[in-house]
């Protein structure tokens, strides 16, 4: 689907900060789908914002646009809302970038295997999950979905009647399930065993970033690089009262 459509870069971007479970939401083993629906409704942080205008102005805003999918989680879409602010912007003169849901990326409902690995180990590289009994067939099956709706998007009429005429394209998505989307368009593009090593160790951050060349096959990761605030100092403590 890229080469049909000249796309020579995919940046895949992990959602900023967001808001934990709301207090009394659904247990994910006995009501799947209405935890998935508490999940997705899940908003950024106060922090979170400030990560998207860090990314956005540091490295996002320069990226040649064509397009914007988004897991249809809110953290997600939203964090690919604010990122595209410094972009589409009446002084940047650039066209209107296609906008999608791409559902198959958010992982709720999408594979137990993979649910279950990342609901017990956490956050952290591809790797780690590889390693974990049935990891690997099941981040490799969630891979393939996502992108075969990738590329059913990227085919369709609406797709090449976009404004854009960028050669990127951008996923906003989650965690290590990014990586399995970056692991398995190394794959198809015939990446060296070098690239494919070095994202199964590649740890993404809030609003960081894969950004793969599909030409050369070498990717880089994204990052704004800005520190976070320190804590503020605490108040003196008031002085001792005279005594009478």
């Amino acid at each position: 689907a890229c080469k049909t459509t000249k796309i020579t870069h995919a940046v895949l971007v992990r959602h900023a900060s967001s808001a934990p479970l709301r207090e009394g939401a659904a247990s994910r083993k006995d009501k799947p789908h209405d935890w998935k629906f508490d999940d997705q409704m899940r908003v950024l942080t106060p922090k979170g914002i400030k990560q998207c205008e860090d990314a956005s102005a540091s490295w996002f805003k320069s990226l040649d646009l064509r397009a914007i999918l988004s897991s249809p989680a809110r953290r997600a879409s939203e964090t690919a809302m604010r990122m595209m602010a410094n972009y589409e912007t009446e002084e940047s003169k650039v066209d209107s970038l296609y906008l999608r849901m791409v559902a198959s990326s958010h992982p709720a409902g999408m594979s137990e295997v993979c649910e279950s690995l990342f609901e017990t180990m956490g956050y952290g590289p591809l790797r780690k999950f590889f390693e974990a009994e049935g990891g690997e067939q099941a981040f490799q099956a969630y891979g393939d979905t996502v992108c075969e709706e990738m590329s059913t998007t990227m085919t369709g009429p609406s797709f090449a009647e976009a404004g854009s005429s960028g050669s990127c394209i951008a996923l906003f998505g989650h965690a290590v399930f990014l990586n399995a989307i970056a692991f398995k368009i190394a794959q198809a593009s015939e990446f060296s065993e070098e690239s494919k090593n070095a994202l199964l160790d590649l740890d993404l951050g809030e609003t960081e970033g894969i950004y793969i060349n599909l030409e050369d096959g070498s990717f880089e990761k994204k990052t704004s690089n800005v520190p976070e605030a320190p804590a503020p100092a605490p108040a003196p403590a008031p002085a001792p009262t005279p005594a009478p």
